[in-house]
């Protein structure tokens, strides 16, 4: 898209103001993890009260769609709701301002690398999830109702994280794109209230790729399937 400074890394081409965005987002959580955690009380400070709210929303996620099993995988439904939100809001800040060689500093989840990326992870998790419960006899699902049914069902997988990389990729640079052309073109006020949309898109985009993840994961899971 013409926005990503690329550099060769082991004789690859890599997006490292994506990298830069990346790794920022995962050294907030780190630290916002710290100080939430540091100093466990039963009258909880104000780190910890809002830790904890982060903790009861990601887990209303998982006991939506498959009650206490999904307590099992609560770590991972969690871990992806809170990374992405939080690299979505990073790209709504005047990072544009800061000057590097190449492109700007756009949202991670703005490159279809990363929303990619995190989809593969959703598949690797529900296939290991699927395994844990029921051993090999998981793959009995991929013939079922009828064995030449196989290749519908490795294409419903296969569908399923491309949709959601796809979903958050271009939600995600569509917001970048709006909010770069009305900063340049049009008075403040407007700018404001797209970088306020942003947000509210930013939320929403990071719980609804963190529910879609739990609702697939959850009928792996299921005994019936």
């Amino acid at each position: 898209m013409g926005h990503f400074w690329e550099i060769q890394l082991f004789g690859l081409d890599v997006h490292f103001s994506t990298l830069i965005m990346v790794w920022a987002a995962m050294a907030v959580l780190l630290g916002f993890a710290f100080l939430s955690t540091r100093q466990l009380s039963v009258v909880p400070g104000h780190t910890q009260t809002v830790g904890e709210l982060f903790y009861d929303f990601c887990r209303s996620i998982t006991f939506s769609t498959a009650g206490a099993r999904g307590d099992g995988y609560l770590f991972f439904i969690g871990s992806l709701f809170l990374f992405i939100l939080t690299a979505n809001l990073m790209g709504q800040l005047p990072l544009k301002l800061i000057h590097i060689p190449q492109g700007e500093l756009v949202a991670g989840t703005a490159d279809f690398s990363t929303t990619l990326a995190l989809a593969l992870l959703s598949v690797i998790m529900y296939f290991a999830i699927g395994l844990s419960r029921k051993g090999l006899s998981y793959f009995k699902h991929y013939f079922q109702p009828f064995w030449w049914m196989l290749p519908l069902n490795m294409l419903e997988d296969i569908t399923r994280p491309m949709s959601l990389s796809m979903r958050l990729y271009f939600n995600l640079l569509v917001g970048e794109i709006l909010s770069m052309l009305t900063l340049k073109i049009l008075p403040v006020g407007l700018p404001c209230a797209v970088i306020a949309f942003e947000l509210l898109v930013a939320l929403i985009q990071a719980y609804v790729f963190a529910l879609l993840s739990a609702v697939y994961i959850s009928l792996v899971a299921d005994e019936h399937h």
